[in-house]
């Protein structure tokens, strides 16, 4: 279980993350997944980061769930469910490092994305919802990661931002649902695990109250240039230290 100055720095991380999130809509995983993963197993620290999320999540769609549309959801819930078992699978066999290299990799790529705001035209009809539903939740049942791209599917309907954010909150509530029952299937859930959801909840609260506090003070573009460059450098970090770990 996290204790002492890993969990300090943790519980700092679970902040930014939530801050950053609750402003621009996603990024938790990329802010929080690259500094568990320095202290924690990465069976261990994507389930951590999930749950936490998992919690977020919950909490957005009972506050404003007056905004949810099932009718043009139900798609990409769909690909999210269908693509759970395969990703527990994946996460339940992965070797450790390969796991983090790749999540160090994606982290970087999203990063990237994220800070020259790169659009992807395959993602604006409708019916795509399946495929980047599947996609997104075998990235996050995996390796955490992966809400930019289903953030980028919404934001290309043109749906106005509160239906957004309901729409993203509700799918990921679906994908985390069902990724923990079968995380309880595969017995990767385990008490120190349950025990790290638990202590980070209280820099979520923390992060979330600050990001209420400047979300429309703060200059959106700025603000996403300084959250690509935490989540490069926190990618650069995580592989820099992988590989060094092989020299």
């Amino acid at each position: 279980m996290l204790s002492g100055l890993e969990l300090v720095i943790a519980l700092f991380a679970a902040f930014v993350g939530a801050t950053v999130m609750g402003t621009v809509g996603f990024g938790y995983g990329l802010v929080l997944a690259p500094v568990l993963l320095l202290f924690l197993e990465p069976q261990s620290g994507v389930i951590v980061v999930n749950g936490v999320i998992t919690v977020l999540v919950a909490s957005v769609v009972v506050r404003t769930y007056r905004h949810l549309e099932i009718k043009v959801v139900w798609l990409a819930c769909v690909g999210g469910i269908a693509a759970v078992p395969i990703g527990v699978l994946f996460l339940a066999n992965a070797d450790a490092g390969v796991l983090r290299v790749a999540i160090g990799l994606v982290i970087f790529i999203l990063g990237i994305i994220t800070l020259f705001n790169i659009q992807l035209p395959m993602v604006k009809t409708r019916a795509a919802g399946g495929v980047v539903g599947f996609l997104t939740s075998l990235s996050i049942t995996t390796i955490s990661i992966g809400g930019p791209l289903v953030a980028i599917y919404a934001v290309a309907q043109q749906w106005p931002a509160q239906k957004v954010r309901t729409t993203l909150a509700f799918y990921f509530l679906v994908s985390y649902l069902a990724a923990f029952a079968f995380y309880a299937w595969a017995g990767l859930l385990h008490r120190d695990t349950l025990l790290n959801i638990g202590i980070l909840i209280p820099g979520l609260i923390a992060g979330l109250g600050l990001a209420s506090l400047i979300a429309r003070r703060i200059n959106q573009r700025i603000f996403r240039f300084a959250v690509a460059a935490v989540v490069i450098a926190g990618a650069v970090m995580l592989l820099s230290r992988e590989l060094l770990q092989k020299i």
